[in-house]
């Protein structure tokens, strides 16, 4: 890899969701529905569900903009009486800034329906109580004064990177190819955990996909052979925080609705939710062959539809 920030097209992408697919969360058997239905939109199959999980980056927004239909869709779920939550793997914005820039785009989220992976950063970093001096990826304005033991961002000076006992990946927009290299190579010396906050490969932004911290830590993860410890969709701790919040209300009428097989989909089918994925707007628009790309992945929704307000524009 060269001193340049890395680019992904979507194939590639996918290409490094199968290749890495064994450290993601497994299916058991049943897992998978029968067969995948066909909708028009969310609103057809609303009256089947309580509680409604919505992934943000292709779903409800691709970059700074709503998706078309997306604010009708919630509007007309709101007046149906479905509860709403927002789940995200944006580990580097606070909840508030991240609902915020959500009720820009005309939503209505609040704060209290919002799980990000960010909030089980620290209760993963508690799990490793030897390590006391973290290297941290993430940019400037990330707080890591907060963080466990000592924490010190990973930058341009390999020592740094050669003193941590241990890597935390936040969040790459100031990564390139440079700090990667110092990265794989300080781990292939002495190899430690590495621990993610966003696990995401690629997020769909407008006209182009960002290449985000899981893909980094996958390949820092060949390099050392120290398989990446996640939180965020596909892993089970931000489902677990919805399902807790409803405790009465039965799998089955709870929906997690996304536009990615290896991170919205899985999640929801390893949780035992039901879901929905969604292919315009986000990581999947154009894509025309999606019964090979189940076939290639093994995963395949309960649910299929253009858009959650597909019609409402």
């Amino acid at each position: 890899m060269t001193g340049a920030r890395p680019a992904l097209d979507r194939e590639s992408a996918i290409a490094a969701y199968l290749k890495y697919a064994d450290r993601m969360p497994q299916l058991a058997d049943g897992d998978l529905p029968a067969q995948t239905q066909a909708v028009h939109n969310i609103l057809e199959i609303a009256d089947q569900f309580d509680v409604i999980i919505f992934d943000a980056f292709g779903v409800l927004n691709s970059g700074v903009h709503a998706i078309p239909g997306a604010l009708s869709a919630v509007s007309a779920l709101r007046k149906r009486g479905v509860d709403l939550a927002v789940v995200t793997n944006d580990a580097s914005n606070t909840a508030e800034a991240i609902i915020t820039r959500h009720r820009n785009r005309g939503f209505d989220f609040t704060v209290e329906s919002l799980v990000s992976s960010a909030k089980y950063i620290i209760p993963m970093m508690d799990r490793h109580r030897d390590v006391t001096q973290w290297g941290i990826m993430a940019p400037q304005h990330w707080p890591i004064d907060g963080l466990p033991g000592q924490s010190r961002f990973l930058e341009d000076d390999a020592s740094v990177y050669d003193a941590a006992e241990g890597f935390v990946l936040i969040d790459s927009d100031e990564w390139h190819g440079a700090r990667q290299q110092m990265l794989e190579a300080s781990l292939a010396k002495k190899p430690r955990p590495i621990l993610v906050g966003n696990p995401d490969i690629c997020a769909p932004m407008g006209d182009f996909l960002s290449v985000e911290s899981g893909y980094f830590a996958h390949l820092a993860a060949d390099a050392c052979g120290v398989i990446p410890q996640c939180v965020g969709k596909p892993y089970r701790e931000v489902f677990d925080d919805i399902l807790n919040r409803h405790p009465t209300v039965d799998r089955g009428r709870i929906l997690m609705v996304g536009d990615t097989l290896h991170t919205d989909v899985l999640g929801g089918l390893a949780a035992g939710i039901k879901t929905l994925l969604v292919t315009r707007g986000g990581f999947l628009d154009g894509y025309e062959d999606l019964t090979g790309l189940y076939q290639r992945s093994g995963i395949h929704p309960h649910f299929i539809a253009p858009a959650i307000g597909h019609g409402l524009e």
